[in-house]
């Protein structure tokens, strides 16, 4: 369904989100809202609504939420266009995260969900997420300047999907994760990366187990209500 987003003044007591959350959705569900609308929305102050262009009925308002005395998990979200990429065996020296994505971001690359692992004999890793279509582009650009980065290898994985529970004060709330990667171990899903932020919890797993953690997270949170 195409939906229209519209700016308010004001906002009822329809359905809410905080905009932080709606942002994180927005980028990762396709057709809820405009990314780019909500981050406006936050910088400028304004109240959003997302409403049908089929239907005259009120929809979700989208306001900040400066208040919190409690957790508010809005959703789980999936992402299955992404692709992994690990650079092995780096200096353990300061700047070289910085050369890393320096260079990837002269090249217009957007990198998603970041990892840093110390490996042995004084060297380390950083793992990465990436959209697949830039996938080869990036290794090509990686392994051209593979003398100047001095890494070992890469290794990379397009076969992946994140899965993300999304909500507000997540991290200030003692279990959430907790619960959630409890969900993943009575489904039988590994998981091979995690990523936290005050509103999101991300986990990296085969894309073959991605709509099943959906559905295990899902049920873990939402049939307890």
């Amino acid at each position: 369904m195409r939906r229209i987003l519209s700016i308010l003044g004001s906002s009822g007591s329809i359905g809410r989100q905080a905009l932080d959350v709606a942002a994180v959705c927005g980028h990762e569900v396709a057709a809820i809202t405009v990314n780019r609308s909500v981050e406006l929305a936050k910088k400028f102050r304004v109240n959003l609504e997302v409403v049908s262009s089929l239907e005259r009925k009120p929809g979700t308002k989208i306001k900040e939420v400066t208040k919190v005395e409690k957790t508010n998990i809005a959703g789980v979200a999936k992402d299955t266009s992404i692709a992994r990429v690990a650079l092995v065996g780096l200096q353990h020296n300061p700047g070289v995260a910085f050369q890393v994505f320096d260079l990837l971001s002269k090249h217009n690359i957007n990198v998603d969900v970041i990892l840093q692992s110390i490996g042995r004999e004084d060297t380390k890793d950083i793992t990465f997420t990436i959209h697949k279509k830039d996938q080869q582009e990036v290794e090509g650009i990686l392994n051209e300047h593979k003398e100047a980065l001095r890494f070992d290898h890469i290794e990379s994985d397009d076969q992946i999907g994140k899965v993300s529970i999304v909500g507000v004060g997540l991290m200030s709330n003692c279990g959430v994760a907790a619960k959630m990667f409890e969900a993943l171990y009575e489904a039988g899903i590994n998981i091979q990366m995690i990523n936290t932020s005050e509103i999101r919890v991300s986990v990296l797993l085969d894309e073959a187990d991605v709509n099943r953690a959906v559905r295990a997270i899902h049920d873990k949170f939402f049939d307890e209500l």
